[in-house]
């Protein structure tokens, strides 16, 4: 991914603690430089007492703008992290602060390689653009009924599915509205398909799915989807998403056959 930084706004899971953390590093940042300009006096550790409590009540402004400040979280993780050592060092040990000493130079050359080079990584790990899929960890999928290969009566069948390491939600949820996992309160799909031969399928066809009760609040575990099939051997595909509908990486997906008779 480009170092470069970015600016549109998007905002999603996390945005404002985030944003918090942007708004401290700038700050941060600045108590260096001040300190280093001989603006603020940093030689032992209740010097240290107002700049960060004035950086923990002034971060809050970063909840007005999460959407805007987070984007740039890849850059000012690795600044306020310099910058917090910096000072701590100023603070703890006999390095003076002052420019032009060691112990400033060395922090702003470092904070500016590290926000550089951590950029891209740290942005794709906690606040990835909305192009990128979101990671799926250990969510898991079953057919529970109709079991594999198991003979059912040819007409509405009842399909159950159960989900571990996540849960099913109500589906077409808003982005800005999602569960902060992307596996939790997902947006299940279901794909039928006849099958023809060893390799073969029909036409797949989309499966209605109503997930009654469940809500992001309060997602299930398990959904039972009732469906029209005729006589036959039948491939049923079930796929979990993020709850917008956005595909989850790698795909939380589970194939299961299954074969309807006529008065079975």
């Amino acid at each position: 991914m480009s170092s470069a930084v970015l600016v549109v706004a998007h905002g999603g899971a996390g945005s404002t603690w985030q944003a918090m953390v942007v708004v401290a590093a700038v700050v941060l940042a600045a108590v260096v430089l001040g300190a280093g300009f001989g603006l603020l006096l940093i030689e032992e550790p209740s010097d240290l007492v107002t700049p960060l409590a004035g950086t923990a009540v002034v971060s809050s402004i970063g909840l007005a703008a999460d959407a805007l400040l987070s984007d740039n979280v890849g850059w000012a993780l690795p600044l306020g992290v310099v910058a917090l050592a910096t000072l701590l060092l100023g603070a703890l040990t006999t390095l003076d602060l002052r420019l032009p000493s060691p112990l400033p130079m060395g922090g702003i050359a470092l904070a500016a390689v590290s926000a550089w080079a951590l950029f891209g990584p740290l942005t794709v790990a906690l606040h990835p653009p909305a192009d990128i899929l979101p990671a799926s960890d250990d969510a898991r999928l079953s057919v529970t009924s109709p079991a594999d290969d198991e003979e059912v009566a040819a007409g509405t069948v009842p399909v159950t599915i159960g989900v571990t390491g996540g849960s099913i939600g109500p589906g077409e949820v808003p982005a800005d509205e999602v569960a902060d996992d992307p596996e939790e309160a997902g947006q299940l799909s279901m794909m039928l398909a006849e099958v023809v031969g060893d390799d073969e399928r029909g036409d797949r066809r989309v499966v209605d799915v109503e997930p009654v009760g469940c809500t992001v609040q309060d997602p299930c575990d398990e959904l039972t989807v009732d469906i029209d099939v005729g006589p036959g051997t039948w491939e049923l595909t079930v796929e979990l998403s993020r709850g917008d509908g956005t595909p989850l990486a790698p795909p939380v997906r589970q194939r299961s056959t299954f074969v309807a008779t006529d008065g079975a």
